[in-house]
């Protein structure tokens, strides 16, 4: 068990929690999966890692290793991989003293810990303005809040979401408006806040936050017929 799981999982008496505790074994069982460590049989992803080499693999393992550019002996593959983590340390070790790098040995949590600057904005690429522009000289640009509304209007998603209060004073057409500005907003995750900014709809934060707490909830989200 992890140590930072430990509190969680463990109540003060000892006892183990057992919602607590069956996450931990799920999050190592994802971890396991991730390092192919474990398999599912019959899945595709998470399959057997032996199906991923190829049928001929053992009788052509010297041309599939050259292939790969790598030593048949593990051994040298092994001392290869050490030296060139040793020259990457050792390269670290040599920036961090002299300090032109920003990278600084901490601790969190008690633990040591290496502290690597945040780095700059990268300028953009010289070819990306040029193709964008023959994007949209050949396609044109279409607005997402146009799609959202036009598939509204064919399958009258809005119908769906009904208010957990006991009236509505505002009419339906201004209510769809705000519903489909709310959705849009946590759609594409720009927020409220930013769809307001934008103009041109004449909503206001307030009408609209009112929206999304009175309608676009799970607990306000009706059953689709």
């Amino acid at each position: 068990m992890p140590r930072e799981w430990r509190n969680a999982v463990l109540d003060d008496s000892g006892r183990i929690q057992r919602v607590a505790y069956e996450l931990c074994v799920l999050r190592s069982l994802r971890d396991a999966l991730r390092r192919r460590e474990i398999y599912v049989a019959g899945a595709t992803r998470w399959r057997n890692p032996e199906h991923d080499l190829p049928a001929d693999f053992a009788e052509n393992r010297a041309v599939h290793y050259d292939a790969l550019r790598q030593p048949l002996d593990a051994t040298v593959f092994i001392a290869t991989l050490k030296t060139a983590m040793r020259q990457a340390l050792a390269n670290l070790d040599d920036r961090i003293a002299d300090d032109s790098c920003g990278v600084r040995i901490t601790t969190r949590r008690g633990d040591p810990w290496i502290s690597v600057p945040q780095i700059g904005k990268v300028a953009e690429a010289p070819n990306l303005a040029a193709l964008k522009t023959e994007i949209e000289r050949r396609w044109g640009t279409l607005g997402l809040l146009d799609v959202l509304k036009d598939a509204d209007h064919l399958t009258a998603l809005t119908d769906q979401f009904a208010t957990v209060a006991s009236r509505e004073a505002s009419p339906w057409a201004v209510l769809r408006r705000r519903l489909l500005l709310v959705l849009f907003a946590l759609g594409t995750n720009m927020g409220i806040k930013r769809i307001v900014s934008t103009g041109g709809h004449g909503e206001s934060e307030a009408a609209l936050r009112h929206v999304r707490r009175m309608y676009v909830s799970p607990a306000s989200a009706s059953t689709p017929s």
